[in-house]
């Protein structure tokens, strides 16, 4: 599979719901963060969950986020930041005015 994303690359995290199980966290969603490193595909967690070890397989990313991105009333520094592991179906290229 073609990784849809590189290194350095600005990405939102769909805001989407989910009724079953995901890694993708819910304060995530709906935010620009940065690719930083590239992980392995594997099976997604939607289907991981449900014991589908041969499901749908893809590209995972970890992502960094400022934390004032994350949290608005956040009262550390502006220079901390937070990555997470997200799938690639999670992903979304990110705007340009969102920065």
């Amino acid at each position: 599979m073609t990784r849809k994303y590189q290194i350095g690359d600005r990405v939102r995290v769909r805001d989407a719901t989910s009724m079953f199980h995901t890694r993708t966290q819910a304060y995530t969603r709906g935010r620009t963060g940065v690719v930083v490193e590239n992980r392995p595909e594997w099976v997604i967690p939607e289907d991981e969950a449900w014991g589908r070890d041969n499901g749908r397989f893809e590209p995972f990313y970890v992502v960094r986020f400022r934390q004032i991105d994350l949290w608005p009333k956040y009262t550390g520094f502006a220079v901390d930041t937070l990555e997470t592991e997200v799938s690639e179906h999670w992903l979304e290229p990110a705007e340009e005015d969102s920065k």
